[in-house]
């Protein structure tokens, strides 16, 4: 009995199940600086060009009319790729909560900040790995 055939599985994006969504909008906009592809601050739902990828927002509630969700927390993290964390985690501000802090094994600097809702985000900025 040969193994069943895969379906081609995509990435699409990462979608976070939000409360503010009002607050996490326009942090996904005017803080981090990312273009609103779809949707807008009123409406439940909006999607934000990330590089190659899509970051998007859903109200809570309305993700939970279709699936039991459990309780928020530190369950995913979104990492975002930027040119000078340093200098992003200094206009970010009061939303860093850690670093920024070179991490050579990962081949990183990075800073880690949070939307109004709590999901954590990494800044990461590329730098030599150690041997």
């Amino acid at each position: 009995m040969g193994s069943p055939t895969m379906a081609a599985v995509r990435f699409s994006q990462i979608r976070l199940l939000v409360d503010d969504f009002p607050g996490c909008f326009h942090f996904l906009q005017d803080s981090l600086g990312l273009e609103c592809t779809f949707g807008g601050e009123d409406d439940g739902y909006a999607s934000f060009k990330a590089g190659t990828g899509t970051v998007a927002v859903f109200r809570r509630e309305e993700q939970a009319e279709v699936i039991e969700l459990r309780s928020a927390g530190d369950g995913a993290l979104t990492v975002l790729e930027v040119d000078d964390v340093d200098a992003e985690a200094n206009r970010l501000g009061d939303a860093v909560v850690g670093g920024p802090v070179s991490k050579a094994a990962w081949g990183g600097r990075v800073a880690y900040v949070r939307d109004p809702d709590g999901n954590l985000f990494e800044l990461f900025q590329t730098i030599p790995m150690e041997d």
